[in-house]
């Protein structure tokens, strides 16, 4: 457990160092240097790859890290394993690629008249795919070996710095825009050769491409979880990179950029609910596994209080400084375009995290399988809802749908887990949250605001928190957060 607890803590820090180099990236550098049009060209490229890449890898990551431990009694054994799975991924990712042709004129029909220029791209679009297949593999094989660390030092830090020194290096006119999309997916290839050499060095692969001892039952076995697993992880995939693209078949590039940008500043509001899901998910786990239900009822509420606290703060700051941050950022007068969808998008969030650890309670229990279910049933109302309301309303329509789909598929698994499991994740507390969070956005909205962006910035910041720490010191709406208040409150008054 020692070493886990150890990843985990240096994979957590080296997310956050991610984050704010990604918001440096995303909020300031690329709007500085690129025009609006081509910042969302080359978003939605990427996001294009990685709406495909799950077609091309039909699970096989997810089967890395179940089946290996099977395996892991010998070099041998876990080397024919590993064959096993790359050479699977090479006749995976040849058969998504035929199959595309099929219908890819459907596929980029759609954006020829608001952005025939992703057309180009269509052959860098499927190598990123394909190259992400084997990045997901290699990830999977890590985590395996209880090395998360790496994988997160290649996705995290190292791929968005190298995306920050291309963008200067198209600033400085020393690259073209095509060759900073074409570094930019070199750098995926980096990563790749960089993930294999580290196991090499280490020792830690053992590739044996004699495959035909492997018992056909377990191929048979492994087959039917691949395309099991495959459905939830291509809706996963849906959700997430769907109303990008979809912005851009409807809108425009353009519009793309102002909303890419926005949905950022939008998710940094989930950044703690990652953490805590991260601790619940394998003590929920172990519940299931001894049949303590309390346990997991009250956890279930714990992080649906905490996670709604948390994320209420972050969406208080983000929202109360939206001007100051459109003012501070590059191009602002453009993107502020976004600052409802930043609103909306941000209460999806919030709602979410107000539902509490759902997911998990679902993933951990004997009905696992059901979440699959509810993963496509989000994609699908994600695409319709969009379908509906992106041509009438544009970007803000785009964002109700994600509002929408996030709340409604929330909604969906707490009425499950009330139905099989008796509980839910909601108490008094919960409208005392509600309470807290109104009250400090009507005291911030009132008070003067200074003419330098940054100074109101730091201003609109400090105010906020002490009002928001202050009401929930008084409240004490989760006995956790209080400690923790109370704590940091005695080491700056003793």
């Amino acid at each position: 457990m020692g070493i886990v607890i150890k990843q985990s803590a240096y994979a957590s820090a080296i997310s956050y160092i991610g984050v704010v180099i990604g918001a440096v990236n995303t909020i300031f550098l690329l709007p500085e240097f690129f025009s609006p049009e081509d910042l969302g060209l080359y978003k939605a490229v990427f996001s294009m790859a990685i709406l495909l890449s799950p077609f091309a890898q039909v699970g096989l990551a997810r089967s890395t890290l179940r089946y290996y431990p099977r395996f892991d009694n010998s070099p041998k054994t876990s080397g024919r394993f590993l064959g096993l799975i790359l050479i699977l991924g090479f006749f995976t990712i040849s058969l998504f690629i035929l199959l595309f042709q099929l219908v890819d004129d459907w596929v980029f029909a759609f954006f020829q008249q608001k952005a025939p220029e992703l057309i180009r791209y269509y052959w860098l679009i499927l190598v990123l795919a394909s190259i992400m297949v084997y990045i997901s593999i290699f990830e999977a094989y890590y985590k395996a070996l209880l090395n998360v660390v790496v994988p997160t030092l290649m996705k995290e830090l190292m791929l968005r710095v190298v995306v920050g020194l291309l963008a200067i290096l198209y600033f400085l006119d020393i690259i073209s825009f095509e060759w900073f999309l074409n570094y930019t997916v070199i750098s995926y290839v980096l990563s790749l050769f960089l993930l294999i050499a580290v196991l090499i060095i280490k020792k830690q692969i053992h590739l044996n491409l004699f495959i035909f001892q492997i018992d056909k039952a377990f191929i048979k076995e492994l087959l039917k979880y691949m395309f099991f697993i495959m459905a939830g992880a291509v809706g996963s995939a849906i959700v997430l990179q769907i109303d990008q693209l979809m912005v851009t078949g409807y809108l425009g590039l353009k519009e793309n950029a102002v909303y890419v940008i926005a949905f950022f500043m939008a998710t940094v509001i989930e950044i703690p609910k990652r953490a805590i899901a991260q601790m619940s998910d394998s003590i929920i786990a172990k519940s299931f596994e001894f049949e303590r239900m309390d346990e997991i009822k009250k956890i279930y509420k714990q992080s649906s209080i905490n996670q709604l606290i948390l994320g209420s703060y972050v969406f208080l700051l983000i929202v109360m400084n939206l001007d100051n941050i459109y003012q501070i950022m590059p191009k602002g007068e453009i993107y502020e375009a976004g600052k409802w969808v930043v609103v909306l998008i941000g209460m999806g969030k919030i709602a979410e995290m107000g539902f509490g650890v759902n997911s998990e309670i679902i993933i951990s229990s004997k009905l696992y399988k059901i979440n699959i279910g509810f993963v496509l049933l989000l994609a699908l109302l994600t695409i319709a809802l969009n379908v509906l309301l992106i041509p009438t309303y544009g970007l803000i329509g785009s964002a109700i749908a994600s509002f929408a789909a996030l709340f409604s598929f929330n909604l969906i698994k707490m009425i499950f887990i009330w139905n099989r499991f008796k509980f839910q994740p909601f108490s008094w507390s919960t409208l005392s949250v509600l309470l807290i969070a109104a009250i400090t956005f009507i005291s911030i909205y009132f008070v003067p605001q200074l003419e330098n962006p940054i100074i109101n910035l730091l201003w609109i910041s400090l105010l906020l928190t002490l009002i928001f720490g202050a009401l929930i010191l008084l409240f004490k709406p989760s006995q956790e957060i209080h400690k923790m208040l109370l704590h940091l409150k005695n080491k700056i008054t003793p």
